[in-house]
């Protein structure tokens, strides 16, 4: 039996002269490395700490480090490019925007996310589908509330368009580290803005007679440049439909074999029956709830509440006021790594996630009951950057949940964050106005983020993996009658 499978495996993938060198005992090594791992348990320090998979052979690690260089590489990129300039208009505007443009103390910056959320509703869903039939290389590099919808519009298909197609190239155990690292990339992206315009607002206010936010968003389209012509180059698309330079034949029928040893090998078209694939899926629902809850918990504006905090406070200078919230950052950065990691070794999302949704429990008490001690604020709005983690998590969950319908996967990664844009545009403006910033007392918003972040966490925690276990359950019984029939 063990042969057949062996044989059936190797057929579509014959290995040229070229890779002689490197792989000539590539099979022998495979049947090795199968054996070794039925037989010989790792020590638990090795199952920990490795970047691939017990018994990878050399061939497999030579293909992962050519995903990770380009595939990976550019995603970071693209996102970090992306949260830059989500980031410039936070920083812009405690940096002299918001006087110079007559703003006023409105609630003007919660529109300008509005109308950015507007535009990226629209545009996910329909990118993302897309992707699935338009090589990504091409599609991905692709008055002000006006221009914010523009902007939203544009980048819809950053996030999702990204992580779906890392989830065409990783194995389910590979895809939280990925995505983890994808995801920081855009955290270090709002980290690098911070520094930019406080180096900015130093350096280059008044020259050529532009004030130095209006050089932040300048700079930004510079860096971004590089970061097309790159992605148009080495982006290697998907594994049915790559032309990467850099991958040799064996390793492109590798990549696929990878993820047919899964059972996720692409399957269904984009024609009529993908509205029934969809939407009587349980991911579709599952995951959209859940992002949806993480929206509404309005964790992704705490970087914002918190410039706008200490800017109230009026004991810190606008370099301050940019640098001290990249700190949310640094903790955001640790938890992008350290969760992914331990995810991709439990095999298991929900425990991380709940994990987390406590901590975030604890901050969001904390801004609800807005204590006299500026400094346990102070680490409370900074702890709070590991609401980031869950983006990723959710990301990997879905491209592991969703097999090889790759228009269902592609659908619910764009949706799920269409629809969290949806619910949080209202309630970012009832209960978090910037104009009521930081405490929302009149709006009662800490209150509010505090039942989401509750919620948040037992749906993650425990409600995906309860419907995930039914749902498959359901599948179970409806083969079964079919086999005995036969």
């Amino acid at each position: 039996m063990a042969k057949t499978v062996e044989s059936e495996v190797q057929k579509p993938a014959p290995i040229p002269r070229e890779l002689d060198s490197d792989s000539s005992n590539v099979q022998q090594d495979r049947r090795n490395s199968q054996t070794d791992s039925h037989h010989n348990e790792p020590r638990s320090s090795q199952r920990w700490f490795h970047w691939h998979e017990p018994g990878a052979t050399k061939a497999d690690k030579k293909l992962i480090f050519k995903l990770d260089f380009f595939l990976l590489s550019y995603s970071c990129l693209c996102f970090f490019i992306k949260q830059l300039d989500g980031n410039n208009v936070s920083n812009a505007y405690v940096s002299g925007m918001q006087e110079e443009l007559g703003f006023g103390p409105g609630d003007e910056l919660s529109w300008m996310n509005t109308y950015f959320s507007i535009g990226a509703i629209v545009g996910g869903p329909i990118s993302n589908l897309a992707l699935t039939v338009i090589r990504p290389r091409y599609l991905m590099p692709s008055s002000f509330y006006g221009l914010r919808f523009c902007i939203g519009f544009f980048e819809a298909a950053a996030w999702p368009g990204l992580q779906y197609v890392l989830g065409c190239w990783y194995r389910k155990s590979e895809l939280a580290r990925r995505s983890g690292l994808f995801v920081m990339s855009g955290v270090l992206g709002q980290m690098f803005s911070g520094y930019l315009q406080a180096a900015l607002f130093k350096d280059m206010d008044g020259k050529a007679g532009l004030s130095a936010w209006r050089w932040l968003f300048i700079f930004d389209f510079i860096l971004a440049i590089p970061v097309v012509i790159y992605g148009v180059i080495f982006y290697p698309d998907t594994p049915e439909t790559t032309t990467a330079f850099y991958l040799s034949d064996w390793e492109r029928n590798r990549a696929r074999q990878r993820i047919e040893e899964e059972g996720r090998a692409p399957v269904g078209k984009l024609d009529l029956t993908v509205f029934k694939r969809i939407f009587v899926s349980w991911q579709l629902y599952a995951f959209s709830i859940a992002y949806a809850l993480w929206c509404l918990t309005c964790g992704s504006y705490v970087l914002q509440f918190f410039g706008l905090w200490l800017k109230a406070l009026g004991t810190y200078t606008v370099p301050q006021i940019n640098n001290i919230p990249t700190s949310m950052g640094a903790v955001n950065f640790v938890f992008m790594i350290s969760t992914g990691y331990v995810a991709d070794k439990i095999g298991r999302r929900g425990p991380v996630c709940f994990g987390v949704g406590c901590l975030l429990t604890f901050c969001f008490a904390v801004f609800t009951a807005w204590p006299a001690s500026i400094q346990l604020k102070m680490a409370a709005f900074i702890l709070s950057g590991c609401y980031g983690c869950y983006t990723p998590l959710l990301a990997g969950w879905v491209n592991a949940s969703c097999g090889g319908d790759q228009q269902l996967r592609a659908f619910v990664l764009a949706f799920m964050v269409s629809l969290g844009s949806a619910v949080v545009i209202p309630f970012q403006q009832l209960q978090f106005p910037s104009g009521e910033a930081p405490t929302f007392t009149r709006t009662h918003g800490w209150v509010s983020g505090l039942c989401f972040v509750v919620a948040l966490a037992l749906w993650t925690g425990f409600g995906i993996d309860i419907i995930e276990r039914v749902a498959t359950r359901g599948k179970r019984k409806e083969v079964a009658p079919k086999e005995n029939d036969v």
